[in-house]
This record gives C-alpha cells, structure tokens and sequence, in this order.
C-alpha cells in the first residue's frame, strides 16, 4: 500500500502534536533534503531479524499476547502478515549493539514534527501563574514527588469508587504507558542507555517507577533511531505505528518495516495511528482514512492492542473503529484531553478501552480533562507522559526541562487528588489496568 509521492515531501508543514491540545506556536517547514524520499525507500529491501532467543525466553515473552473472545473477521492472520519470516544468512540471529548515536536529520526531523507541544504547559503555566499552591494535606504529603498516604490499608467499603478487586502485591508502582524516547533524547540532547538516563535525572524519577512503553510513530525517523537496541534494556517495551501528520509518506516499504518491528518481542501494540482534523495537520483527510483503516486491519490480524491517536476526529475515528475492530479488542485512547461527553461513545463501544491521561491534568485550567477524570471509572484510566511534551506543574523546568517517564508520578498523584481517592490505592489499579492492557 502506497500513498506516499516525492512532490507532497516538499511542502510539508509537519510541527505535529501528539496530542489533543492546542497551542499557537506555528510548525516548522522541513526542507526536501531533511527527508527519506520515498522512491528509495520503495527500492529497499528488508532484512529479515531473528531475535536472540533470550528475548524469546525472557518472562517478558508474552507481552505483546492479546486475546478476545470475538471471531476476527479480518482475513488476515499473523502468519500471513509477517514479511520474510526467515533467519539471516547465517541462520544466526542478529548481535544487537548499543549506537548511542542519533543523526543531526533525524534531530531536524523530530524538531519540526512536534515543535507546537512545548507551549500547552507555557500556556497552562500562565494561566494559573498567579495561583499560590497551598500546603498538601496530611494524606498527601510527598517526598521526591511522590505522595504517601496514610489510608494504604483504608477498607474498601470508606472508597465505593475504587474497584472491588485490588492486587495488594502492585501497591506503589506505575509504568509510563506512552512516551516517544527517541524525540526525548534528541531534544536534550543525550545519548547513551535508558539506564544511564534514570542515573542522570533520578532525583527526579521515583522508587514507583517501573518501565515506559516507547512509541515510534513515524516510520521513516524510526528507522534513523536504535529502536532496537533501546527494547533490549530493562524498563522499556515498544509500539509502532503510522501517526496521522505522516500518513501522506506511508507506503508498502514502511508498512514492511512496521510489521518487521511487530516480531520483536517487546512490542506490545500497534500504534499510535489515527485521525486528525486540526490545523496541525496537513494530510488528505481522504489519506489518513486509508491509512488509519489499514493500520487497524493489520493490528487486529496481528492481535495487537492499538494505539488511537484522535484529535477533533472524534466521530469518524469511532465510526471506522466499530467497522473495523471488535468490540472487546484492547484499546488505549492516548492522551486524552477533552470533555467526558466526547469519549462517554467510546467507553460504550469498546469495553477494553483505557483512556491515558498526561500531566494536563495538573494544571487547575484543564478543566475539561479533569472532570472526564473525575467521571471516568478508575479501572477504565491509564497513565502516560507522552514525553517529551507535558511538563507537570509540580516540576520546575530548573528541575527537568522536559516532561520524562519517571514524572508520570505527579499524574498518578492529581488523579487520586480529583477522585479523592487514596494514591497507593490509586497506584495499584492503574498498574493493574496498565497490566490488563498490555501484560506488562
């Protein structure tokens, strides 16, 4: 499937937001030569990877399972829509080695694709810039900016909105479930390992922290980036996918490379992909539907979780789903942002979908996302950074000058603040949501 033309990479206008917010900086226009011209790319070949068996062996194996009790009507299997499935020359698996080296395109690339998120928190920031922060409560007293509370052991019977079933043993931890490491660290910039990261910034990463999943939505910057050798570390599972603001660029090549990455191991959704309406972007909407249909249609017959990016697309993005993907799939609404009446139809139609909310939600201004917080069932929430972008308000840019895994904490901490719920509570079944999603 190709969509992609050499002409529409000329003119591209990309400043790409993940997200469901606005901002008033304008986007970048990416010369041609800061680009993979997509007749070179159709001409490439893929080299098929084995993955060393211990990745296979590991107890992280069955991450990327997904189960449903609905018959798949799509046609297409996993089997058949693994490209080349067969080992190297040499019948040896691949030796993964770190390349802590990212080009100064893929830097130009990444810059121009998001450059509008930064000032959603400026934006936010100034608004409440004349707000003074009050003490925390006694049941909310934080350490490192991590809230204990007293009422760990509270019986269920005093907090009707917390589920009945909690696993006690997940207490304290949370996983960032979507961030785009490798715009990260290009921002920063640094190179080197996700553990050499938390090394550098760990005062403020928190004991609760334990992993990320990286998303890799641009499938010609993906290639660029040692995806690979980052899903090798501890603490950091993958998803790919084909965001909507590079829909026009997909073509038979890069969907070969996304299914290629779907093999690894750690990969555990397809994603994010979707629709997106704003100025932001300037693909066909005609383009991002075939594409988006697509990438569902290959994500259901890999039986992958998906990955829904939805920006003022609300009503077609939910039509093409209920067509294309069935009604007790797993789905992650990313970084949702708006009322609870626009996404009170996904709930419904989808019973497996969690809805991920970043540190929007720390700011008293967002109102919209903080009362769908406090509407939505907590078993229905997961949470996410989609780091870079979101700097807590808790955080001072002195501190970290992007928003980073170990900071999705402070969301954990606002979301039991609106629902007045205990955090460890609160903690517990986020993990076990996170869990539920992505067996993680």
């Amino acid at each position: 499937m190709s969509v992609g033309s050499n002409a529409d990479e000329a003119d591209l206008s990309i400043g790409s937001d993940f997200s469901d917010v606005d901002d008033v900086i304008p986007f970048a226009n990416l010369s041609q030569d800061e680009f993979i011209q997509a007749n070179s790319l159709g001409k490439e070949s893929v080299t098929p990877v084995m993955y060393p068996l211990p990745l296979y062996r590991s107890s992280w194996s069955d991450y990327a399972y997904y189960g449903t009790s609905t018959p798949l009507n799509s046609s297409l299997t996993a089997r058949s829509l693994l490209y080349n499935s067969t080992t190297n020359k040499n019948g040896t698996s691949r030796n993964l080695t770190l390349n802590t080296s990212i080009s100064s395109n893929y830097s130009a690339l990444s810059d121009g694709w998001c450059c509008g998120l930064n000032s959603l928190s400026d934006s936010l920031i100034s608004q409440d810039n004349n707000r003074t922060i009050t003490e925390e409560p006694d049941s909310l007293k934080t350490e490192n900016g991590v809230v204990h509370s007293p009422d760990h052991d509270t019986h269920q019977s005093e907090w009707p909105d917390l589920p009945a079933k909690q696993p006690r043993w997940m207490y304290d931890e949370f996983i960032d479930t979507h961030c785009h490491l490798d715009m990260l660290y290009s921002k920063l910039p640094f190179t080197g390992t996700f553990a050499k990261f938390r090394q550098v910034y760990s005062s403020t990463f928190s004991k609760q922290f334990q992993g990320c999943i990286a998303d890799f939505c641009n499938p010609r910057v993906t290639k660029k980036f040692p995806w690979e050798d980052m899903l090798q570390e501890d603490m950091v599972w993958g998803a790919f996918g084909c965001h909507p603001h590079f829909a026009r660029f997909y073509n038979d090549f890069h969907e070969r490379e996304l299914l290629q990455a779907m093999r690894h191991p750690k990969t555990v959704a397809f994603g994010e992909m979707g629709l997106d309406y704003s100025h932001k972007c300037s693909t066909e909407i005609t383009v991002q539907h075939k594409v988006f249909e697509r990438q569902l249609q290959l994500a259901v017959g890999l039986r992958k979780p998906l990955v829904i990016h939805c920006r003022d697309a609300d009503e077609d993005v939910l039509r093409i789903m209920k067509k294309a993907v069935p009604r007790d799939y797993k789905i992650h609404r990313h970084c949702f942002t708006g009322r609870f009446s626009v996404i009170e139809p996904f709930l419904e139609a989808f019973p497996n979908m969690a809805v991920g909310f970043t540190a929007v939600v720390t700011y008293p201004s967002a109102s919209e996302a903080r009362e769908a917080v406090s509407k939505i069932p907590l078993e229905r929430i997961i949470v996410e950074t989609d780091a870079p972008y979101f700097l807590p308000r808790q955080v001072h840019k002195r501190q970290s000058q992007y928003a980073h895994p170990g900071l999705a904490i402070h969301t954990v901490n606002e979301i039991a603040r609106i629902k007045e719920l205990p955090p460890t509570s609160v903690l517990a079944v986020l993990r076990q949501n996170t869990n539920q999603l992505y067996s993680l």
